[in-house]
Formats: structure tokens, sequence, C-alpha cells
């Protein structure tokens, strides 16, 4: 036994003097998580003392200590800001913009230190720009369902304090900074996808996913384009990563070994021209993970020392949390380094010698016909993209579906068939951006990445190709959404009725993503008003749902449609001819939903004269949605005294209403529904 643990200790003493930033970055993490996970960093430090690797025990004590501070620094920095804003009636902030983004920007605020994130018209400005700008300060709240775009996480992984309306803003000029630097970058950036994107191809999806795959910029891609490659499971094409990295520090090493140059002076340039493209393309963590482990292999062979590369991969990892110790939390920086561990670890023992295509074994290598050394060198290709695709798949499934609540079906299929069109997709693109020749190649780069997109297409278009990390709801499921602005979206079953969808941004980022996180399956989609913010996103739902039944229910008049669904059955009563068409609310129906376990009334904000026009069966529902008509309003009140014992769910317009106009809070199960949780009844 003694023998044994003397043997697992020299091992472990060994692989820690092989990879001796290991032990700090595993420190550094345990520090960052926080929580019961500070106990990492104290096995951390265990095992170098164990292992009496004394320096190695220091340099993790260190580097977690670092790493805490600057985490405490930022909290501090944070609360300063949230303090400023909130002393004074009309806060304002004066700083230098870090970052341009489509509808606002990044500030970082000079008194304080601290990043806030300012949206608005007015809040569009270039990075470097110092600017003063009056804001308002806006709700922060985690995504109502999960799996959806949680702004409060996202802005924890940016290390941005909190959002702001921006209302007035003025730019005093230019600063010289890095984040001006950005701003160049950012126009370059622009300037080269203009030669992927000439005027007149901004519709073309080949064109759009140029600009993404080789320029790492979706500013002119499409949300359907979008889609099309996240429900193919290799979304990750359209955000630089270690992929492209990779891909042009081989292009541009093939180009230099094509000239005499000393080996110092072709790794200068290699780094220098890399450098520049992860510069360009927005400095995206995975990018610079790669960028990182290339330059540090470099300087291992300049300096002639063994390289370890999970020694290189912890040296990446520790230089960028302990500049930027926030990117813990971000997606990108957890899947490009848990990713790109799992595809060294598959290639380091899934391409052992052996072969899938085997010559004769018992030929020599040496004495290989060409035709055989062709058979050699596919199998070395085929089993390293099997392998590399199949290890990313399988370590990122567990990260996507904790991150984003959904999986891929046939990503790891998709990934290997289009991995061999990246390079002449990417080489063509490069090419384009040539001055005076580059149009040549314009063509040939549309035609590769068409081809790209049609595969991929394919893909997403297969039955369940992306399916959520959560089981179908019931049939008697019904769900209560805010989208804002005192508007909301009721589905009625499962599949059933969805009521309203909101105009097509709130359909495309708020109505769709609820409904397929949280297991919804519409098959009917009732409009109660002629207003674009309550109709104008059907076309969106219709594409992800082709099968939905669109009701404009304000078209009918005196009318009772009847739909049956495998949910149940739903009935729409009109608006009478007689009201008037102001305000727009009189023209909202009202829907009963009958499924096998509970029945729905959904009177929405639809005038009291419709609700009284009901049929008598229909006032036995076990729930009643009640919303706000401005001119006859269908009080609370008046629904529990007519559909006694019925639960109410209280829809954001609703907050109009009295006290007086409310039942009592003992005598009635009311549920308000609000922005921070979906009213959601099993």
């Amino acid at each position: 036994m003694d023998v044994k643990r003397g043997v697992i200790r020299e091992s472990v003493r060994r692989w820690v003097l092989a990879s001796p930033l290991f032990i700090p970055l595993v420190a550094v993490c345990g520090a960052l998580w926080g929580g019961q996970l500070w106990g990492l960093s104290f096995v951390a430090c265990l095992v170098a003392a164990v292992c009496k690797q004394w320096r190695v025990c220091i340099a993790a004590v260190l580097c977690a200590a670092v790493a805490w501070l600057h985490v405490l620094q930022t909290e501090a920095e944070q609360e300063t800001l949230l303090n400023k804003i909130h002393s004074v009636a009309a806060p304002r902030v004066c700083g230098t913009v870090e970052r341009s983004l489509t509808n606002g920007c990044v500030v970082r605020d000079d008194e304080s230190g601290a990043p806030l994130l300012l949206r608005g018209p007015q809040a569009v400005f270039r990075a470097g720009e110092y600017i003063v700008a009056d804001i308002e300060l806006l709700p922060s709240s985690p995504a109502p369902i999960r799996g959806m775009f949680d702004s409060a996480a996202w802005m924890r992984s940016q290390r941005i304090a909190t959002g702001a309306y921006c209302i007035k803003a003025e730019s005093l000029g230019n600063t010289f900074s890095f984040a001006a630097f950005r701003g160049l970058a950012d126009d370059l950036r622009a300037f080269f996808a203009g030669a992927l994107m000439p005027t007149g191809y901004e519709d073309d999806a080949r064109a759009q996913v140029l600009c993404a795959l080789v320029l790492g910029d979706k500013t002119y891609s499409d949300p359907q384009t979008v889609d099309v490659f996240k429900y193919g499971g290799c979304l990750h094409i359209f955000a630089v990563s270690g992929l492209h990295v990779g891909i042009i520090a081989g292009i541009v090493y093939f180009v230099l070994s094509r000239f005499m140059l000393r080996t110092r002076l072709r790794t200068i340039l290699l780094l220098s021209i890399t450098a520049l493209y992860v510069f360009m393309t927005g400095l995206a963590v995975p990018a610079l993970r790669a960028f990182l482990m290339l330059a540090l292999i470099m300087l291992g062979r300049e300096l002639k020392r063994p390289v370890s590369m999970v020694n290189i991969w912890s040296a990446a990892a520790l230089l960028i949390l302990l500049t930027s110790p926030w990117q813990i939390h971000n997606a990108g920086f957890l899947l490009s380094f848990v990713v790109y561990a799992a595809i060294g670890i598959g290639i380091r023992y899934g391409m052992k010698p052996g072969a899938w295509l085997r010559p004769d074994p018992f030929v020599p290598p040496r004495i290989y016909n060409k035709r055989e050394r062709l058979i050699v060198q596919a199998d070395l290709w085929l089993r390293g993209v099997v392998i590399m695709s199949m290890s990313a798949w399988l370590v990122s499934l567990p990260i996507t579906m904790g991150l984003f609540h959904s999986f891929n079906l046939y990503g790891v299929f998709v990934n290997i068939i289009i991995t061999p069109l990246l390079l002449p997709t990417m080489l063509s693109g490069l090419l384009c951006l040539i001055p005076w020749v580059g149009c040549w190649f314009h063509s040939l780069a549309l035609s590769c990445a068409g081809v790209l997109l049609s595969i991929v297409g394919f893909v997403a278009d297969l039955p369940n190709a992306y399916l959520p990390y959560q089981a179908a709801q019931d049939a008697d499921a019904l769900m209560v959404y805010h989208t804002g602005y005192h508007d909301a979206f009721c589905v009625l079953g499962n599949p059933g009725v969805l009521i309203n969808c909101g105009n097509e941004q709130t359909a495309r980022f708020c109505t769709q993503p609820a409904l397929f996180h949280a297991g919804f399956q519409p098959s009917l989609l009732v409009t109660t008003q002629k207003r674009a913010s309550f109709s104008g996103g059907q076309g969106v739902l219709q594409a992800h749902y082709p099968h939905l039944q669109v009701l404009p229910a304000w078209q009918l008049k005196d009318e009772v449609r009847v739909f049956s669904t495998s949910a149940g059955t739903v009935s729409v009563v009109a608006a009478p001819s007689e009201l008037k068409d102001s305000p727009v609310q009189n023209a909202s129906p009202i829907v009963l939903w009958e499924g096998e376990t509970r029945s729905v009334l959904y009177v929405g904000d639809a005038s009291l004269l419709t609700f009284e026009r009901i049929p008598e069966y229909m006032l036995k529902a076990d729930v009643v949605i009640c919303g706000y008509n401005p001119a006859l309003p269908v009080t609370p009140l008046h629904v529990s005294g007519v559909i006694p014992g019925a639960q109410l769910i209280l829809l954001p317009s609703a907050a109009a209403f009295t006290e007086q106009e409310l039942p009592p809070a003992d005598k009635v199960k009311m549920w308000r529904v609000n922005t921070d949780s979906p009213c959601l009844i099993r």
C-alpha cells in the first residue's frame, strides 16, 4: 500500500512539474467562483505543498489573491457608480466609450471607473469618444425563463455595473486610449466588410455569412441567417474563435514559408499578422485564447524550452483571468477553454497508431506507393475531423444545456461535413480583401459561402434539429408573459391557442424564445387588436411553426368561432358591431379555452359590452385572465361576482385599476403578471 501511495505521489509530482501553471489556474478559478468552490483554491495549494513544490504553492496563493482583490475592486467601483446615480434626481455620466453596440454603447464612468451600458437612439457613439450623457436607470432582472437571453448575466460577464437609458448625450471629442484603438479596429473591420458585402449585396445571406466567418462581423446578418446556423448546430462559426485564428495562422504561415526568411523574422511576422487579425475582429476571448497559446508555443520554441500544452493552456487562461476576472462568467471563455481541452485529449488518445482506412498492414510504410500514401493521409484527416468534432460536441453539450437550456441533435454531423469547407471559404474571403484584385474572387467566395449555407440550412430544417432542454408542457398548462410597455401574450394549452404575439422584434426575441424554452407549441394565434405591437410578429412565429393558424379577431363582428385542438376546445367571442373603434381595445375578443382538467376565460382588454354578450356556459371558468379597457372596463371585482371561485390573473394593463375595483385578497386568489417571472400554471 505504501509503495502504491508513493507511486501516485510521484506521478502527481511529475505532472505538477510538467504543468506548474495548472495549480495556480485552479486556485484562481476557485477564488473567482467563490462560495463552496473556494475549496478548490485550498486543494490546489495543498496538492502543491504535498508535492513539495513551494514555488507553485506560493504562485497559486498570489494569483488567487490578485484575482480576488480585482473582484473586490470591481465591486467597489460598481457600488460607487450606483450610489452616484441613485443620489441625484437627474443623473449624468461622463466618460469614454469603450464599445460601440448596435443600439447603444458601453461607457466607463470617469468618477467611479466602472462601465455602464447606455441604450437608446441617443447613445450611438464610436469607441474612444468622450461623452457626457443624461441618463435614466433601467431595471435589471434575470431572464424570466431559463434559456432566454439574460441581460443581467451578460452584464456581469462584461463587468458592466448597470444599464441605463440615454436621454441626451453629447460628444466632446476623441480620447487617446485603448478604446480609441478599438474604434480604429471597428472602422477597419467596417472597411473590409465593404469588400465582402459590396453595395447591393446587403440582403444576400451568402455575403452575410462571409462577413461573419472572415471578420466576425454580425452587424449585417439578418436574424433569419443567424437562426439557420443556430438550429444547424454551428453558430460558433459566426463568432471569431480559435478555429478562425488557427486557419488564419495556417494561411499566413504557408505564405511566409514561400519566402526565404529567417525563422525568427517569420515568427515575428506570423504573430504580428495574427495579432492584428485578433484585434481587428474585436478581441473575442476564444480568439485571444488561440493567439496567446500560439504566441507561447512560438516563444517556447525560440527559447528552446520543452512545450507542455497543458501548461500553455493554463498560462493563456491565467493571463485572461488575472487581467479580466469577470470573464469566468463568460460563456465564450468556458466553451473555448473546455472545448480545446476536450479536443486535445481526444486527439492524444484517439490518434494512436492504427487506421480506419488501412493499406495492407504487412507492407512497410516506407514502400507505400502514391495511392497508399493518399489513403493514409485521408485516414489521418478523417480521423482528426471526426475526433475533433465528437470531442467538441460531447463536452459542449452539458455546457450549452446549462447555459442556453437547449441542444442540437445533429451538430456533430454538420460540423464534420462543413469543416473541409471552412478553409476554402475563409481563403477566398481573405482574397476578396486584397485591394484592386479582390473583386475577382468575390464570386468564388460567395459560391463557397452558398454551399456552406445550403448544407447548414438543410440540417437546420430537419425535424428536432434544435431542441429545448425542457420537457413539453402538459396539455392543460397555460402561461402569461409580460413583454413590456403593459403588453403581454398568453398561451392556453399545449399545443393550444396563443393570444397576441407582439411586434416583429418582440416575437423574435421574446415570444418565440419564451414559447420554445418553456415547452409550448402553439397551434392557433389570436390577435386581439389591429396594431403592429400585437400582431406584427405573426410572420416570425409562422416561420418557426409552419402549421400555425392565424385568426385576426378584430376582423370578426358578432361572431362566435369554435376551434378544436389536441389540447382542448377554443371559443372566440368577437366584439359587438355597435362598439366604437376607439379605443382600439374595443376590438378585443374574449376567448374560452376548455381543457381536460380546467377551463380558462381570457377577457383581456375587452370591453364590458363584449363581456355581457358572452354565452352563459362560458361563465364557469376555473381561471379568468383580466386586463383593462379604458372606456368600458371589466373590473376584477365584477368578474369575481359573476364567476365566483375563479382564480384571477391580472395582466400588466390591469395596473390601472384602483383598490376599490379589486376583490379582497382573502376572498379570491389573484396573480399579477410582472417582468420578473411569467405566470406559468401546469
